[in-house]
């Protein structure tokens, strides 16, 4: 780092982040599942489990989506 250079303000966590997606029935799967293949993408690239997420619907049942 450059003297200049302010340092950064985030740093790296090592924890896995917890992520729950609430799904309400009729969504699309498309949004469904741009939101979650990022997720799923970091975990296997980078061979660890950076983030545990979960699909939930309001009913507690899984979601239908379409």
């Amino acid at each position: 780092m450059i003297k200049s250079e302010k340092p950064p303000i985030f740093r790296p966590e090592r924890e896995t982040l917890k992520v729950t997606f609430l799904v309400f029935s009729g969504s699309s799967i498309m949004c469904v599942a741009s939101a979650v293949d990022p997720l799923r993408a970091a975990n296997r690239i980078s061979g660890e489990t950076l983030f545990d997420f979960k699909l939930v619907s309001v009913t507690g049942e899984a979601p239908v989506t379409t």
